[in-house]
């Protein structure tokens, strides 16, 4: 198991693991196809295209850098086949360079090798004491390595484009491309800083949560569904805006070329990849948006110890049940024997995992056919609509059972004392309280360790 030191930030058991990742990739598209990927403020020349590529390395590791090295070549990849005029930029097609395998050597083997061992700099990086300076360091090392790595196999590749490793590598040590590195380089410390503060580990924990408590199967599917949607649409809005932008040209002489017009649709595909790879952005923020509000909504209603309902939710689940007429079911109270004596002997920490190991034992009896909640202290409730008295009796026979069997660290003599009344027609959760709480205390005078129904008599068929 890797140590915290050397582990990326991100595990890929991590629920932020694939939106990250989703996110990234789609970082990525946007910025080969807008104007976002190069930005030039005289008299410097930003690159922005390495930055998915190094965050990606940086969070996971090397073998996701080695998958957004792999998307970064492709764009660059399409981008050559289709607006490439220059000689230097045509040995990055396959289909113009005339040299196909030395071309995605050039534009997706020489990105993939450099999203690898940006990975392995930024793991190296985190045994250092410095780890801040090291990410910056690292995140300009690998820029400067992946235009190395290109000058190499243009170099090697393409021998006849003139280009040699020392007019590139003179060109790579000018000001302008140092300034460059070091924003990129900066950027990657700040997600860096980001990614490991206390409200993303927060983030991540409360989303891990929301998966366990209320998974959402049909999200994927149903974001998968909105981005085809607007795929489509933007489809259909850009086949309008080209037809008549056709026909406008036409009506005033001018006339596309059928080569010239398949670039021209190719560059709107391009636009489109850019739109998608937008609507995948927003839609994965909007769901960790939507999870991370159901886990608060969930917590709101459970207790933090145990994960089971709380004593608001569960009156409130008790009312609604009993609320029609002819409704039904029995409501089961349990007290853990001599909980004060077993905190002041073993201590507070003891006490929480015997309290944890009751709430999983009623919920694993129950769960399925009940409401299971915690009251407070060392109090549980058990509201089940659908179980008969022999059901009951049953269930509580295996929870004392299984108490009496438990067995924690240091911890030994653990039992309980449980209370079970019948609760029917409109009677809500006090009256039904009351009625158990009494069977309860019966429990507790004959003895402990024991279960007890309400004295007053109940339907024959329950």
């Amino acid at each position: 198991m890797k140590s915290r030191k050397t582990a990326p930030v991100f595990m890929r058991n991590s629920p932020l693991y694939v939106p990250m990742l989703a996110i990234l990739t789609a970082v990525e598209l946007v910025l080969a196809f807008s104007a976002f990927g190069y930005i030039i403020v005289p008299p410097v020349s930003l690159t922005f295209m390495t930055l998915p590529v190094l965050v990606g390395a940086m969070l996971f590791g090397p073998a996701e850098g080695l998958f957004l090295g792999c998307v970064f070549g492709l764009t660059s990849l399409w981008k050559a086949s289709v607006t490439a005029t220059a000689h230097a930029d045509q040995i990055f097609s396959p289909l113009i360079s005339g040299s196909p395998v030395s071309s995605l050597l050039l534009s997706v083997g020489t990105r993939m090798l450099f999203g690898f061992l940006a990975g392995c700099l930024f793991l190296a990086v985190r045994k250092m004491r410095w780890k801040k300076t090291g990410i910056v360091l690292a995140a300009c090392l690998a820029d400067f390595l992946h235009s190395m790595l290109v000058l190499h196999a243009m170099q090697f590749l393409f021998p006849d484009v003139g280009f040699t490793l020392e007019s590139g590598f003179s060109r790579q040590l000018s000001l302008s491309r140092q300034m460059s590195r070091l924003v990129v380089g900066l950027l990657v410390l700040a997600v860096y800083l980001a990614a490991g503060s206390r409200a993303a580990r927060g983030l991540g924990d409360e989303l891990g949560r929301a998966e366990r408590i209320a998974a959402h199967p049909h999200a994927l599917l149903g974001l998968g569904s909105l981005i085809s949607l607007m795929f489509l649409l933007a489809i259909g809005l850009l086949h309008h805006f080209y037809g008549r932008t056709e026909i406008l040209l036409r009506q005033n002489g001018v006339v596309i070329s059928p080569e010239t017009l398949s670039r021209f649709w190719q560059l709107g595909t391009q636009f489109l990849v850019a739109l998608v790879a937008l609507f995948l952005i927003v839609g994965t923020v909007l769901m960790l948006l939507e999870k991370y509000l159901l886990e608060m909504a969930q917590q709101a209603k459970r207790d933090m110890m145990t994960g089971l309902y709380n004593k608001m939710t569960l009156t409130r689940h008790v009312d609604s049940a009993l609320s029609g007429s002819r409704s039904s079911g029995f409501l089961l109270l349990l007290d853990v024997d001599n909980f004060k004596r077993l905190n002041d002997t073993y201590g507070h920490p003891a006490g929480d995992r015997v309290l944890v190991a009751v709430a999983g034992i009623l919920q694993d009896r129950f769960g399925r056919c009940g409401i299971v909640g915690r009251l407070g202290g060392d109090e549980f409730a058990v509201y089940a609509g659908g179980m008969s008295a022999a059901d009951m009796r049953a269930g509580a026979e295996f929870v004392c059972r299984s108490l009496t069997e438990l067995t924690l660290e240091g911890v030994e003599g653990v039992s309980c004392s449980i209370g079970i009344a019948f609760c029917a027609g409109k009677q809500g959760f006090s009256d039904a309280y009351s009625s158990a709480d009494q069977a309860l205390y019966r429990a507790k005078g004959l003895g402990k360790n024991r279960y007890a129904f309400e004295e007053r008599p109940f339907p024959v068929e329950v």
